[in-house]
């Protein structure tokens, strides 16, 4: 159906329709009626907009001229009013209003999401950035467990239920933080203002475009007093959080490298392990506490320095796996209330250069944590130039086997001295020509796995590489450094210098004792008590309190399960795994340790890793 169809309709549809010109076609609407009439025959868009703006005009009594010059003007007007707004704000930001500025690879940004995630006018505003929370195993509460879900493995009625979690990501509720944009808030009668924005840089090299984020926080004034004061309640919530745990770092991957300042990133915080729960010598123990404690103290740099000495202080663990080596340094680091930096040695990612400066980005206390030292293959230049000495040596023994054969047989072949002997200078070039070969080879190669990856190092840290930023000239002081191993004979003798290493502390087996201690510590009454489950006549679950054995029976217990380990022949990993399976039921251990350490012993003797009895 077209436009004049429907103007026959009805009467003021003629009136609408109509395209002739108007009668004073010199006033304003008269030029625009004549302009649209014109393109309205040239497109039909034009023409839908015509019929529009003539149906508004017979239905309103009002040129649309006039309307359309007075919607012009009010955006016209909203626009210069945006401007002046602007001018003001920033008038009033110059000289009326502090600001104090956050970038997102500091550590305090993340502290200040988080609390700013849990003021009550954050979370009541209308523009929200939802994050989803990531809760570790020592972040859930016990209580969390009676909402679980339970699963029925067998039809019996009987049949016990176990607990199914398929919709505790569901039950998590998201973490609200400001969104991009300008965010009001009030804090201690104070107003302030967060402006979040997000920016993309471009970048040389490999790494390409990186994204940069900070935090702008403002308030009325003319000191930033309440600011800090804002970022120190910040960071007093963090504290409170976290002083009973402990942070692990890790380098970032290759890509995230972005700047010395980004190079480590958090990937746990675990509670802090009590001293008693590592299995060591007490005496050993309060030893490496005591240098410790006097190494950490204010008043040791000043000493160190006024005598030229490095402010380093090296530790090695050492002894058979499982002995406790890794958890005394977490141990170590709850007790000082510091973090603990890893670093593996063996990543490809991480070469010479990015080791000097992870140890020149660490704080002013803190453990470096390098585990199985003695497998990181560590190894001296010269060994590296000898080895492959000795592989071209066997090649060309190879080869000069293989040619001697040829010859002789081209000898027997050959009728003349002189062919016999052009043979002789041809397999020599031969030789020769293949040495050079596999050196080109082996160069292509090398460049070959440059060229595929350019984040993986290809050649991995040389033993100079790791002593350089141990204790080099730019290498960071005020850290601790601790190194784990199983095998220190097999370490190099500058790697474990005095002045590198100051401390050796040595693991073994445990003993009877020790086996006793462990018992009794895996059984006695904490106050954090397991919370079994158990099911009603709905078939809900319920916690049931363990009813734990009195302390001198318990004793007892531990003393008989002590007498039945033998001497420095099984780990306390060994002894715990064995109790962990039996957590709830002591008298059960003790009648189960015979033929365990029997199985266990019987398995050692043969050098089997088929465990038979659990």
């Amino acid at each position: 159906m077209d436009l004049s169809s429907v103007g026959r309709m009805a009467p003021w549809f003629k009136a609408l329709n109509d395209t002739s010109k108007p009668e004073n076609s010199t006033t304003f609407p008269g030029i625009l009626d004549s302009v649209l009439t014109t393109a309205g025959q040239a497109s039909p868009l034009l023409q839908l907009f015509l019929f529009v703006y003539r149906l508004v005009g017979a239905q309103l009594g009002l040129d649309p001229s006039i309307l359309l010059t007075f919607l012009g003007c009010l955006w016209g007007l909203s626009k210069l009013f945006d401007q002046v707004c602007a001018v003001v704000d920033n008038f009033i930001s110059d000289y009326f209003r502090c600001t104090v500025c956050v970038k997102d690879n500091d550590q305090i940004f993340s502290t200040l999401m988080q609390f700013l995630s849990e003021q009550e006018d954050v979370a009541t505003n209308r523009h929200l950035a939802a994050e989803t929370i990531y809760k570790s195993a020592w972040d859930e509460e016990e209580d969390s467990a009676a909402a679980l879900a339970t699963t029925v493995v067998e039809d019996d009625d009987d049949s016990p239920k176990y607990l199914n979690f398929a919709s505790d990501a569901a039950r998590c509720n998201p973490r609200y933080v400001p969104a991009m944009g300008t965010t009001g808030f009030w804090h201690e009668g104070v107003y302030f203002r967060v402006y979040r924005r997000k920016e993309t840089l471009q970048t040389q090299g490999w790494m390409g475009n990186k994204d940069v984020e900070e935090l702008r926080i403002s308030c009325f004034g003319r000191s930033t007093e309440p600011i800090k004061n804002l970022l120190k309640d910040a960071k007093t919530v963090f504290f409170l959080d976290t002083r009973y745990k402990t942070t692990i770092f890790r380098p970032r991957i290759k890509e995230n490298r972005r700047d010395a300042w980004s190079m480590w990133q958090q990937v746990a915080r675990r509670p802090i392990r009590p001293m008693s729960t590592v299995i060591l010598e007490n005496q050993e123990k309060h030893n490496v506490l005591r240098d410790i404690n006097e190494y950490l103290h204010p008043g040791t740099p000043k000493w160190y320095a006024s005598r030229g000495i490095p402010l380093r202080r090296g530790y090695l663990f050492h002894g058979p796996p499982g002995t406790g080596k890794t958890s005394f340094s977490f141990a170590l680091a709850g007790v000082f209330g510091i973090d603990i930096y890893v670093i593996s040695l063996q990543d490809p990612t991480i070469s010479e250069e990015d080791l000097a400066v992870l140890f020149t980005r660490l704080p002013r206390r803190c453990i470096v944590l390098l585990e199985d030292i003695d497998t990181a293959g560590l190894r001296r230049p010269n060994d590296e130039d000898k080895d492959e000495e000795n592989t071209e040596g066997t090649t060309d023994k190879e080869d000069t086997s293989k040619s001697d054969k040829s010859t002789k047989k081209k000898k027997a072949k050959s009728k003349k001295d002189s062919d016999s002997s052009s043979s002789d200078s041809s397999s020599e070039e031969e030789r020769k020509k293949r040495r050079r070969k596999r050196r080109h080879r082996r160069d292509r190669e090398n460049t070959g796995n440059k060229g595929t990856n350019n984040i993986l190092s290809v050649e991995s840290i040389s033993l100079s590489g790791l002593l350089n930023a141990i204790d080099g000239v730019a290498s960071h002081e005020g850290r601790i450094l601790i190194m784990t191993t199983n095998k220190p004979e097999s370490l190099d003798e500058a790697l474990i210098r005095p002045g590198r290493v100051d401390v050796q502390v040595g693991f073994k087996n445990a003993t009877s004792e020790q086996a006793t201690e462990l018992f009794y510590r895996m059984y006695e009454v904490s106050k954090n008590k397991p919370v079994p489950m158990a099911k009603t006549a709905n078939g809900s679950a319920h916690v049931v309190e363990v009813k734990d054995e009195e302390d001198d029976e318990l004793r007892e217990t531990s003393n008989k399960f002590g007498e039945l380990i033998p001497e420095d022949t099984f780990s306390p990993a060994e002894i715990q795994g064995f109790l962990l399976k039996r957590k709830k039921c002591p008298k059960q251990a003790l009648q189960d340790a015979d033929g365990w350490i029997q199985a266990i012993v019987k398995q050692k003797e043969l050098k089997s890793k088929v465990v038979t009895v659990q």
